[in-house]
């Protein structure tokens, strides 16, 4: 099966299914590539996700691959949006199904109106949330849930976040269903416990599924048995839907035209040729914000991505910048 494996620079959209990690979405992936494949580890492409999805979390997963894994920390900071049931009345220490119930309570909100106008009123403000401790948030370089797991807690920071779009659309007692938009790095979990705890009550995460990130939508990805059967059948990844192409992956953020001796200046690091490029770059309002990193500006010659500069402090500095083959 070698002959039609042509790995190139990009990403995969996967919709990832329950009771799996993000990193065991990669491993499979990678076993694939081994048994239908017939490829060695060493031959594997450079893999990496952006942003962590729970096991017991489903939906969107981007699954980066060769060098776009250098464009993977754009997609961590990428506004999320997700779709999700909130159950009231009880709880468990991690805030989702996969531990025994911790604490109930008798005490559950009445009504729709009740909760979407705490959840409306929680996106007019900034929402202070402390990372769980079954997380994968490090501390000194270890995971806070293997902590966790060995019966150790921590003081953790709390973490200020943003709910863009909070909506309850729908409540049948004791649950309700509802659709977030929130900043990168936001726990739904920490937020469902938070949310019935504002309302007198106890409540979990019962049911998760990330619908998007950024400008990537769910609606685009497939499963890890649907690329597996493509791959069986002898198609590459990048023949399929879900695969975007890595001059293609930051098309929702603000961008500017280089020609070819403004890229070359820039590959050699000549900050005098960015600050030039610069003053022709207009923000379009239309893109503002789109996936959480506004202060980014996408350098293209062409339609080939050229590199990344960002603002830091009030001032612009090249972040990236991608010396590729043609």
């Amino acid at each position: 099966m070698r002959e039609f494996i042509d790995f190139k620079d990009g990403l995969l959209l996967i919709n990832k299914h329950a009771g799996v990690s993000s990193f065991g979405i990669i491993k499979i992936l990678q076993d694939e590539l081994s048994t239908t494949c017939g490829l060695k580890r060493k031959e594997f492409p450079k893999l990496g996700h952006g942003g962590t999805l729970d096991p017991f979390a489903t939906g969107l997963l981007t699954v980066c691959v060769g060098k776009g894994v250098k464009l993977a920390r754009y997609f961590l900071g990428a506004t999320k949006t997700y779709e999700g049931v909130i159950l009231f009345g009880q709880t468990t220490v991690p805030g989702d199904p996969t531990a025994p119930i911790s604490e109930t309570s008798d005490s559950i909100p009445e009504s729709l109106e009740q909760l979407q106008k705490l959840a409306t009123a929680l996106t007019k403000q900034a929402y202070s949330q402390t990372p769980p401790m079954h997380s994968a948030k490090k501390v000194d370089g270890k995971p806070l849930y293997e902590l966790a797991r060995a019966g150790i807690e921590i003081d953790r920071d709390p973490k200020i976040c943003q709910l863009y779009r909070f909506e309850i659309l729908s409540y049948e007692k004791p649950r309700a269903h509802f659709r977030l938009v929130c900043s990168s790095g936001t726990y739904v979990r920490t937020l469902s416990q938070d949310f019935a705890k504002l309302l007198g009550s106890v409540g979990m995460l019962e049911s998760l599924s990330r619908t998007a990130i950024g400008g990537f939508q769910l609606e685009n990805a497939w499963n890890c048995e649907q690329i597996t059967q493509a791959m069986k059948e002898g198609k590459a990844w990048t023949e399929l839907p879900c695969w975007i192409p890595f001059d293609k992956l930051l098309e929702g953020y603000d961008s500017v035209q280089v020609t070819s001796s403004e890229t070359a200046a820039l590959f050699q690091g000549k900050q005098s040729v960015l600050l030039h490029v610069l003053k022709r770059s207009e923000p379009n309002p239309s893109l503002k914000n789109p996936i959480g990193l506004d202060q980014c500006l996408a350098i293209y010659e062409g339609e080939k991505l050229i590199a990344v500069a960002r603002k830091d402090d009030s001032k612009w500095g090249l972040e990236r910048v991608f010396v590729r083959g043609n």
